[in-house]
């Protein structure tokens, strides 16, 4: 348990639903503990609103801001203050700002520059490419809670797998699984050319360093069985081959 760790959760409540919050938590606590758990926004943006009861079951701190100009987002200016004092403080490995609001795009960058990990939450059809590129991952929180609630409708009628939800690829900018496919065996021949062998772990490196926004969790097998794991969306690729396995390295190699 010392090892986890430690991240600061700022979410931006004017830009982000209510109705996201218990993914969001969920998601977060897959990366380490959550050392702050901050939301930000104007008082009829929290208060009376859904965040309200979200507040007390997540056990987030509100941070409740006053506009002073029109057109002006206080909020915005004091999670990006909270974001550096955190930074500053040093108590964190870690920052998720959970926003799909391009004008955290430096803040993101100035934290990746300080050398934490820094993890964006937003969603698909408003995160720019911009906003994305700027996080060491980017995550369509959208994306996942439909899936999830799809997935226990499917299981509470009991439905056939062919007649589970549809592929969601084509969500704001995530890479077709042709492009995937296409960039694993473009990482396989570079460390051909070196005489290396291609692991698993460096595969999905190399894909979320390029792809900011990947995550398998977007991608549908035939059926509509929504992959989980690195491994199996791989091995569903007819032109790749992965050996290994069972306490040992899993490779990936281009199928001959």
């Amino acid at each position: 348990m010392t090892d986890e760790k430690r991240f600061a959760l700022l979410i931006d409540a004017e830009n982000i639903s209510a109705q996201y919050a218990d993914y969001i938590m969920e998601e977060v606590e897959q990366y380490g503990v959550c050392s702050y758990k901050r939301i930000y926004g104007s008082w009829d943006r929290i208060v009376r609103t859904k965040w309200e009861a979200q507040i007390n079951k997540n056990s987030l701190k509100a941070m409740m801001q006053i506009n002073n100009t029109r057109g002006k987002n206080a909020s915005d200016s004091a999670l990006i203050i909270d974001a550096m004092d955190i930074l500053y403080n040093g108590n964190v490995d870690g920052f998720c700002i959970v926003s799909s609001d391009s004008d955290f795009t430096s803040l993101a960058r100035r934290l990746q520059e300080a050398g934490v990990m820094v993890i964006g939450m937003g969603e698909s059809d408003k995160a720019t490419q911009a906003l994305e590129n700027a996080f060491d991952k980017f995550v369509y929180i959208d994306v996942l809670a439909k899936q999830a609630q799809e997935e226990e409708k499917k299981q509470r009628s009991d439905e056939k797998s062919s007649q589970a939800a549809k592929p969601v690829v084509g969500a704001g900018n995530t890479p077709s699984k042709r492009a995937v496919e296409e960039k694993i065996k473009q990482i396989i021949m570079e460390n051909d050319d070196m005489g290396k062998a291609t692991d698993l772990g460096q595969i999905g490196n190399e894909l979320q360093r390029f792809y900011k926004n990947f995550d398998v969790r977007y991608y549908n097998a035939k059926g509509g069985k929504q992959y989980k794991y690195l491994k199996e969306f791989v091995s569903d690729f007819k032109s790749l081959e992965i050996k290994g396995g069972r306490g040992q390295g899993v490779y990936v190699s281009i199928r001959s």
